[in-house]
């Protein structure tokens, strides 16, 4: 074996060190995958986890509550499940004319609702509450119809948490809930994109806006009488929301 006589060019240690170098590379590039993987592997089991969640409220809110609440048809959004309660549904009318207060099958419908929500409480996150009226002007108590549905909805949530003893002794946690206040700006059966784009072609049609004339009223018919557009309007939406990962409750910090 020749050892002696060997100069640096004899010996060429290149070759070795790039196949080294290629090595640690495809250890690295196989750990960063494997890393991507597992977390896609994590995020689709959470999706499915939040879905089944849904699934399973909504069976509850349909089977218990048929025709008495409208639920509408999936809309692409994986994180709410969205009932409605108008004046054309099976559960009477909740709320008077002009008025924010509580009717009797109003009360009877929500401690139905509640008690859903209160033995479903870990099937979803948070409850907004939004309120939503005809285009008809309120007078009296009220200024406008934004402030008769922010009232309204607050009425809602006021109820839901007034700490009155259900089956099973549960209580909803306030910090759960939020109170909103649409008017007339959300008719029913109206797309988002469509309103859009009617405040896009009429930037300064303002308050009087040709969707929600169009979708309140019927030719012929008063706003206030029997108009089953109206009266889809005249309703409150209670909407579940779902996270794919779950917050834990919030401190009682200020």
């Amino acid at each position: 074996m020749r050892l002696r006589g060997l100069n640096e060019a004899d010996i060429d240690i290149w070759p070795a060190f790039t196949d080294f170098l290629t090595s640690i590379l495809f250890v690295v590039i196989l750990f960063i995958f494997g890393i991507l993987f597992s977390s896609l592997a994590r995020s689709s089991s959470q999706v499915e986890q939040m879905q089944e969640k849904q699934r399973h409220v909504r069976k509850e809110l349909e089977y218990r509550l048929k025709d008495k609440i409208e639920l509408p048809p999936e809309d692409g959004n994986l994180q709410r499940v969205i009932l409605r309660i108008d004046e054309s549904g099976g559960g009477g009318v909740i709320f008077q004319r002009g008025s924010a207060q509580l009717s009797g099958d109003g009360k009877r419908l929500l401690d139905e609702i509640v008690e859903i929500l209160e033995e479903n409480r870990d099937e979803y996150d948070t409850v907004q509450v939004e309120g939503h009226t005809d285009d008809v002007p309120v007078s009296g108590t009220h200024p406008s119809n934004w402030e008769l549905s922010a009232a309204r909805a607050g009425a809602v949530v006021n109820y839901i948490l007034s700490g009155r003893p259900h089956p099973g002794n549960k209580q909803l946690e306030p910090w759960r809930f939020s109170a909103n206040g649409r008017a007339e700006y959300r008719p029913y059966g109206v797309s988002e994109s469509r309103m859009t784009l009617e405040q896009t072609q009429n930037p300064r049609s303002g308050p009087g806006m040709k969707y929600v004339v169009e979708s309140n009223q019927i030719e012929g018919k008063s706003p206030v009488a029997d108009n089953p557009r109206a009266q889809r309007n005249r309703r409150i939406e209670i909407i579940l929301t779902y996270k794919v990962n779950r917050s834990s409750k919030p401190s009682n910090a200020n």
